[in-house]
């Protein structure tokens, strides 16, 4: 291997211009990058990176540009469909109304029409209206209160008296005036205002169903009761994982959002999350590791011959021995049926053999064997002429995706045979499902029209699951989990690797003291990682800010590799909490170019807000420079160009001081 530096770089320059031509702009960015380590001027290197902003800019207005009458709506990603179980919660919920709030279910008399009668109802009714108008909510509360004693039927009436007892906060006197209305004649606004009522008493299945009908009676964009019904339905599917972090989970209108519901000092851990589904991450430039770690836990098999690499076999043999005498055990163990897929343990063996592996071990059939070739090679296998050319083009293994379905064809044959089904019901796949509700996936371009062979290998496998089932995969199905995917992913690594418990066991080995001192020499600060990536269910509710204020690391949960994610700077009660999909430090008009591109949202963040673009243009107020000039930029940061102190000064005020002092936060998304 060559050690002239030089040699390197035009490495990188080759990688990026190839990555380029392929249309793998970050692959390309990141050869750049780290020809600029060795480097930090080349004049080569820099051209190549203007005119790769170039082209990522206008690829991205292009396509951008295609699809701007297509308006980001979060709630038309989330369906309102029950979850399994949810018709015996409801009847249970409606148990508790009647028995813990004594809500009541009854029916009154119709009366023979009286005039006398009814001009006391409307009296009593308009002096409640008068009453409400002019804020006096207890006073209207007893006119409508009188006027329904004379017409306990008049289901107008007892609505305005659930407006009044709601504005005075008496939540079970509101329910029962909404309860008592019959289901025929309740408005939106009365489905509505019970799903709120139903969120106060905690009973969150009769609140998504009074919320539901409330949808289903909504005319125009009034999309209120869709975002009230995932309000409830977050609580129900985060509520638990969050209940020893000191954050909840809630839904706006730009989709599930995570907020602080208490001080969290700098560098506090906010939360930790476990991994629902991982695999293989591809992206070899930002991500190069050739250590291999469990296929099911993603710990690390890292042997001392990788760890100490030449070294190893040149240092003195005592120290050899050394190593060898303390260094855990890391020799896989295989898949008993392919002898190909490695794992750290019989657990996670078995672990993965009951989850998912039954159905996609490569012994099972050509197709299971071609998708783990598949992912082995990188997503490339050889043409008719031995050409490698690429079948699947993301940045992590199709196993992700091969995982996902068979985990939820192995639950759904496993709740059959518990119910003593041969064929999962509907209910039954509902339930093997659910656990991936949890992911949005959000894309502008249909990928399955541009991925039909891959698409096809996948139908091939899972057309046959074995038993007589079979999972089908249609279009929107490839697209939904393909969105999962590219939407949610995050890169990790077991940050408990064979190096630290080897270096355990021996800070522990007194008799062994004098060689370990010998051996310290030869100890790097750091092993080298094997990266994977994973869907996290909380992680995934995290949004972008390139003015982040916490950071995503890699975690031990509950004894196996995960992520936690600590605090940047003190976040304050009630705020949002704000990861970066992007490294921050690329220009304003590069970095919003590229997370359009990669996840299809243009950024508006505190930082894109006060930065600028170039110094053709004001930063603060829009005014162009007068032709061949050049605006000053900010001394600090060069990302900011001021017409006048007055602008600068305007700017600094309103945003750009938190900016320019905070640092900048790499990110390691697949």
């Amino acid at each position: 291997m060559s050690l002239n530096p030089a040699d390197h770089v035009d490495a990188f320059i080759s990688g990026g211009r190839a990555a380029t031509k392929l249309e793998k702009y970050e692959d390309a960015y990141h050869c750049y990058k780290a020809g600029l380590k060795i480097v930090p001027k080349h004049k080569e290197i820099i051209e190549d990176l203007r005119e790769l902003q170039k082209i990522i800019i206008k690829d991205v207005e292009t396509k951008a540009a295609a699809y701007e009458e297509r308006d980001y709506n979060a709630v038309d990603f989330c369906t309102q469909d029950p979850y399994p179980g949810d018709v015996d919660l409801f009847k249970l919920e409606v148990e508790i109304l009647e028995k813990k709030y004594k809500i009541k279910t009854e029916t009154f008399p119709q009366k023979p029409f009286d005039n006398l009668v009814q001009q006391q109802v409307a009296n009593a009714t308009l002096a409640g209206h008068n009453c409400m108008q002019a804020a006096k909510w207890k006073e209207a509360q007893k006119c409508f209160t009188m006027a329904l004693q004379q017409d306990p039927n008049n289901y107008v009436v007892r609505r305005l008296r659930a407006d009044a007892s709601n504005n005075l906060d008496e939540v079970t006197a509101t329910f029962q005036d909404l309860w008592l209305i019959p289901k025929m004649k309740r408005t939106q606004d009365t489905w509505k205002l019970g799903g709120k009522m139903l969120m106060r008493f905690d009973l969150l299945v009769l609140a998504e169903f009074w919320f539901r009908k409330a949808t289903q009676m909504t005319t125009g964009k009034d999309d209120e009761p869709k975002i009230l019904f995932q309000k409830c339905r977050v609580i129900r599917l985060y509520g638990p994982l969050t209940t020893d972090c000191p954050i909840k989970v809630d839904f706006t209108e730009y989709g599930r959002a995570i907020y602080a519901t208490e001080d969290i000092p700098e560098g506090e851990t906010v939360f930790e999350d476990s991994p629902i589904v991982l695999g293989k991450v591809f992206d070899t430039v930002h991500y190069k590791t050739t250590i291999q770690s469990c296929d099911h836990c993603a710990q690390s098999l890292l042997s001392p011959q990788e760890y100490f690499m030449e070294t190893f076999s040149t240092m003195e043999s005592d120290l050899r021995d050394l190593v060898l005498k303390y260094w855990p055990n890391t020799k896989p163990i295989y898949c008993k049926n392919c002898k190909f897929v490695k794992y750290c343990s019989n657990d996670c063996r078995t672990q993965s053999w009951n989850t998912y592996h039954k159905i996609i071990c490569p012994a099972r059939s050509s197709a299971t064997a071609r998708l783990f070739k598949l992912s082995e090679n990188l997503g490339k296998e050889p043409d008719e002429t031995g050409t490698m050319v690429e079948v699947w083009d993301g940045h992590f293994s199709p196993l992700i995706l091969a995982r996902v379905w068979a985990t939820i064809v192995t639950t759904a044959k496993s709740l059959a045979r518990e119910s003593g089904d041969i064929i999962p019901t509907k209910d039954q796949w509902a339930m093997a499902k659910s656990p991936y509700r949890k992911f949005i996936a959000y894309g502008n371009i249909s990928v399955e029209k541009d991925q039909k062979e891959i698409k096809a290998l996948f139908r091939e496998i899972f057309s046959d699951c074995g038993d007589g089932v079979s999972y089908e995969i249609t279009d929107a199905e490839y697209n939904g989990r393909y969105y999962q995917a590219v939407c949610n992913l995050q890169v990790f690594s077991s940050p408990w690797t064979p190096y630290h418990k080897f270096l355990e066991e021996l800070g522990r080995a007194e008799e062994d003291e004098d060689r370990t001192l010998r051996l310290l020499k030869y100890l790097k600060e750091k092993p080298p990682a094997s990266n994977v990536c994973g869907m996290f269910p909380l992680h995934a509710c995290l949004n972008h800010s390139c003015l982040n204020n916490v950071e995503v690391s890699d975690g031990m949960v509950h004894g196996k590799g995960g992520v936690t994610v600590r605090a940047k700077r003190t976040i304050q009660k009630g705020e949002e909490i704000f990861t970066t999909y992007i490294d921050t430090a690329m220009p304003r008009k590069l970095r919003r170019a590229w997370l359009y591109k990669s996840f299809n949202f243009w950024c508006r963040c505190p930082r894109c807000q006060v930065e600028g673009d170039d110094a053709d243009v004001c930063t603060k107020c829009g005014k162009k420079a007068p032709e061949g000039k050049k605006f000053p930029g900010c001394g600090k940061c060069m990302k900011a160009w001021y017409c006048s102190v007055a602008c600068q000064k305007i700017a600094w005020k309103l945003g750009h001081k938190l900016v320019c002092s905070t640092e900048h936060s790499k990110t390691s998304y697949g």
